[in-house]
């Protein structure tokens, strides 16, 4: 509660920070140790601290006392953009449905060439059944 009576909103820790915001955090304590703003020991603590940031505030307050460049963050609405470029960047997997059964198929079909038709020639055709497999079989994620 506030002064007046009015209710004051908890405070947020603030947004949190992923792997691309850690990384650009690290590449700009990169530079700053290259230009000779840093020394060994500040550089250390500081990529340390990037490291292990949890919060973007953390890693703003590696910035407070250097100059461009500062890591670039994404805007706090980021979270939904990064979901949708997540989902628009994976990979398209083929295979599921009817071509999944080829394999299986192929293989059905060569044992009754050779044990119902007799034709032992038809095991030659056992390597591409494999290779039939892989391209068209159930992929794991």
């Amino acid at each position: 509660m506030g002064e007046d009576g009015d209710r004051v909103p908890a405070e947020r820790p603030g947004l949190r920070v992923g792997h691309d915001e850690r990384t650009a955090a690290l590449k700009a304590l990169d530079t700053h140790f290259e230009a000779g703003r840093l020394d060994v020991t500040e550089y250390g603590d500081r990529s340390g601290a990037a490291g292990s940031a949890t919060y973007r505030h953390e890693l703003e307050a590696l910035f407070a006392d250097l100059p461009a460049p500062h890591p670039e963050f994404s805007p706090e609405a980021g979270s939904s953009a990064e979901t949708e470029k997540a989902v628009h960047h994976r990979p398209v997997r083929h295979g599921h449905g009817a071509l999944a059964l080829l394999p299986l198929v192929a293989v059905i079909g060569l044992v009754l060439l050779v044990v119902v038709g007799g034709q032992p020639g038809a095991l030659a055709f056992f390597p591409i059944v494999f290779l039939l497999a892989g391209r068209f079989g159930p992929r794991r994620f």
